[in-house]
Formats: structure tokens, sequence, C-alpha cells
């Protein structure tokens, strides 16, 4: 157990059961044993399992923080009136124990830079940080098929604020299903939806993609409300498909090892 630079005490190491240890609590913190916290846009929709905004889609504890005072339209255009509401969300995970800081929305990326450089915790505001990773494990010649809720507003900026080069993100096919009927009501905050239209609109979105660009060689949903889909839209193009939740998932392993067990 050891303080950080801003004075917030992290304990990285697994506690056995039965061990016994000097444990430290963080002033203004009110929980602990949630290692990956995640910062919400308010919205009025469902949230179903495979959602990053569904607890139930990880196998692991969470914390949700809702950002209160913004709304999915200001988050899109990167608005900076919400930064310093988003540092302060990023903060008071930080003090309730989260080792590894993420959002239910790729569109937090606009912010990513201001917000890693304001906590002693990793930042992953988007999906979108994984095109690099995703870049470096396909052919040269290779695509990145990057399905988005609005592609309008998913600028080169916001990839550059998540250490995406230009020449990366010249490898990335940008589609946004802001045009279709039904996942469109996604930003209307009607509090309902049907999954299976959905699910239609981003499988005929994902096929066109790949017809278009028979290069591509792996897709990326940067939208969360796309993840529930997932495992439709890898079906229908046969290729590896990245969004949020893997990203979590992996990010979540970096910072809850438990040492190796078992037999030999």
């Amino acid at each position: 157990m050891k303080a950080t630079g801003n004075g917030i005490f992290r304990h990285y190491n697994y506690i056995k059961p039965g061990e016994d240890m000097h444990y430290w609590s963080n002033k203004g913190g009110t929980c602990t044993g949630e290692l990956v916290g995640i910062i919400v846009v308010p919205a009025w929709l469902p949230c179903p399992p495979g959602h990053v905004s569904n607890a139930y889609t990880f196998d692991f504890p969470v914390k949700y923080m809702e950002l209160t005072g913004t709304n999915q339209t200001m988050v899109h255009g990167g608005e900076e009136a919400i930064a310093d509401h988003l540092v302060e969300a990023a903060r008071k995970l930080e003090r309730d124990g989260c080792r590894v800081i993420c959002a239910d929305c790729g569109y937090f990326g606009h912010f990513q830079k201001q917000v890693a450089n304001a906590v002693d915790v990793p930042v992953y505001l988007s999906g979108v940080i994984q095109v690099p990773w995703i870049r470096s494990g396909l052919k040269d010649h290779q695509k990145i098929g990057v399905l988005c809720a609005d592609a309008p507003h998913l600028t080169y900026s916001l990839f550059q604020s998540c250490g995406v080069s230009k020449e990366d993100f010249d490898r990335c096919i940008i589609v946004g299903a802001q045009n279709e009927a039904e996942f469109y009501k996604i930003d209307k905050n009607v509090g309902n939806l049907d999954s299976a239209k959905i699910r239609e609109e981003l499988v005929n979105l994902a096929l066109t993609m790949q017809q278009e660009h028979p290069d591509m060689g792996a897709v990326l949903l940067e939208c969360t409300d796309m993840s529930p889909y997932i495992d439709s839209v890898q079906a229908a193009v046969n290729l590896p498909v990245f969004d949020a939740v893997t990203m979590i998932k992996f990010l979540y392993n970096t910072v809850a090892h438990r040492g190796c067990g078992g037999f030999l």
C-alpha cells in the first residue's frame, strides 16, 4: 500500500483470505473493491446484457458514475463545458479505489488527454484507443472497419486525443448508424428499443462495409450501444471484432493479477 502523487492510497496486491495487513482509507472515498470505474452519460434507454452500462456484462465488480449535467449531444460534440465535470468524476472514482477508468460512450475520447493527465490511474475513455493495437496485427494493406453511432462527430481530433496517428486514422473505414431507423432512437431518450431490428441494422451496415472494402481485416464497434450485438456482427463478417467491452475486460486483467496456482 502506498500513496500516489495525489495523496491517494492504492493497493494492487491481491489480499488472500485471512491475510492481515495495515489498511488505509482515502478521505472522500465511499466504497472499495470495484477496480474498474465507468463514467456514464445520462440517458433514458435500455442497456441489455453485453452493454458497458449493464453490470452483468462483467464477471468482476465495476463502479458506475453518472456524469450529471451532460447529455449525448454534448459528449458527441466534445463540448469543453464537460471537461471539468469529467475530471472530477474521474478523481472521485480514483478516491473510491478504482484502478482504471473507462466510460460508456466512445465520444468521451474527445477528453482522453485531459482526464488521463488529471488522475494517477490509467484512463481509457474510448474503444478508439485500440486502433493502433488492432492495426499492428493486420497486413499492411488491410483496413479497420469502425462502426459508430454518429459518423460526423467521429473526427480525427477524437482519434488524435486517443493517441491514434494520422496514418492509422487513414486506415479506418468509418460508418455511422445515425440514419438507421431503430438505432437512431437510442439518441432520442425514448426509453425503449427493438433489439431484433437494431441487430439487423448493424449486421447490414457491417456487411455493406465489408462488400465495399474487401481489404477490411477487423471491425471496431466504437459505440457501446452496439456491444450487445457483437456476436452477430462477427458471425456476419467472419472477422475479429473489438469493442469497449473487450477493452475493459483486458484492462481489468492488467490491474487484478492474483498469482498463478494449479497443477504441474
